[in-house]
């Protein structure tokens, strides 16, 4: 009987080998995808499987633009656990042995689900959220329009990002609204200038936390 686990954490790196075809995922990955560590290899094949069928062409065109100019790239799409959905950010960009040029040798980034935020939704939250003054939902619809800017999100998926890096960072979903604003107005607005600086935000959380 094959073993199964939880997503325990929703964040997860990988690394995509292009000459090889061979994609390394750290433990979390596997747990994304419904997996034990180790227990399936993860082939561009099985990667496919996962995705949600509307969704296969998108990740499919990111990934080949993404091994052809090495620039750091986004998607946002579904795949399928034991017949559930999950949204997930994959984020990353290509990486040389040598001289920068042609197509990427490898791809590096995480994985980000954002599941659980977005199916937390409850009416208590709304009612929260009503009753929040006007000033701090001006700031989270400003930081969420950065995130829809920097990361192809819908505003749902935007949300449960900045959900996603309040809980993370133990604080206030405006305060990390605002560090977002705050970040935008020091004039890294445009891509991929936006993505990277959003992207060591993140980092700073899956590259330190403890094993």
């Amino acid at each position: 009987m094959e073993q199964r686990v939880e997503t325990l954490r929703q964040t997860g790196r990988f690394v995509f080998h292009v000459a090889a075809d061979k994609w390394v995922w750290d433990d979390d990955v596997y747990a994304i995808h419904g997996y034990a560590p180790g227990e399936v290899e993860p082939t561009t094949e099985l990667i496919m499987q996962h995705k949600h069928e509307h969704d296969r062409p998108l990740f499919r065109d990111t990934l080949r633009q993404a091994i052809a100019d090495g620039e750091p790239f986004n998607v946002y799409y579904r795949i399928m656990v034991h017949d559930q959905v999950r949204y997930v950010v994959v984020a990353g960009e290509g990486q040389y042995d040598g001289p920068h040029g042609g197509s990427a040798d490898r791809l590096v980034g995480y994985y980000l689900d954002l599941t659980p935020e977005l199916e937390a939704e409850t009416s208590a939250a709304a009612t929260a959220a009503v009753r929040a003054s006007a000033e701090a939902r001006d700031t989270i619809e400003q930081a969420k329009g950065i995130l829809m800017l920097g990361y192809g999100l819908d505003a749902d998926a935007a949300f449960a990002m900045l959900k996603w890096w309040s809980r993370n960072r133990n604080v206030k979903v405006r305060e990390v609204a605002e560090r977002l604003i705050q970040v935008a107005r020091e004039g890294h607005v445009s891509h991929p200038g936006l993505r990277r600086l959003l992207d060591a935000l993140l980092d700073d959380l899956t590259a330190s936390r403890p094993d």
